[in-house]
């Protein structure tokens, strides 16, 4: 009875062994898109009665683009700021039902494109309720990643919602 026990046992763990190292063969590779965009809120945090901020790492592979969206209402006012921490530059850019704000290259002859930029909106009826800062890796090699630090300052009535990556 012992040695069946102990037979049984060194099979089902053999088994267990197998299968894993499958398993992980099978997956390996399913992570890999949604790893790429990923988005750190680093502070969260209450200015006083009226404001809130939230300072965030937005991490983007190559031809990638993740959306912060806010929800506001009429009159509210959003203020904030991007740097890239990592990369060459980076496509920005915030909506409402139409574009709002879009970062121009300083010089028309400058090729480094965008790096940091500053921006600030008040929420309009015209634009709806929900605003959305939107960042696009423009670089089309398959090895450039950016990170961007972004910081974003609004009413605490206000809602920010970021995207859920799947793991």
């Amino acid at each position: 009875m012992i040695k069946r026990c102990l037979s049984l046992t060194i099979v089902l763990s053999l088994i267990l062994i197998a299968g894993c190292a499958e398993l992980t063969e099978i997956t390996e590779g399913l992570g890999t898109a949604s790893s790429e965009k990923r988005l750190e809120i680093i502070r969260d945090a209450e200015l006083g009665t009226d404001w809130q901020m939230n300072q965030m790492r937005v991490k983007l592979g190559a031809d990638d683009e993740i959306s912060v969206v806010l929800k506001l209402a009429n009159g509210d006012k959003v203020d904030g700021y991007f740097y890239l921490e990592k990369g060459e530059h980076v496509d920005f850019q915030i909506t409402g039902d139409t574009l709002i704000y879009e970062p121009k290259a300083r010089n028309i002859d400058d090729s480094a494109g965008i790096t940091s930029d500053r921006f600030s909106f008040i929420a309009e009826q015209t634009q709806g309720n929900t605003y959305m800062l939107t960042f696009r890796n423009a670089d089309d090699d398959e090895q450039t990643k950016i990170t961007v630090f972004l910081e974003v300052i609004y009413p605490v009535n206000g809602s920010l919602f970021v995207p859920i990556a799947k793991n």
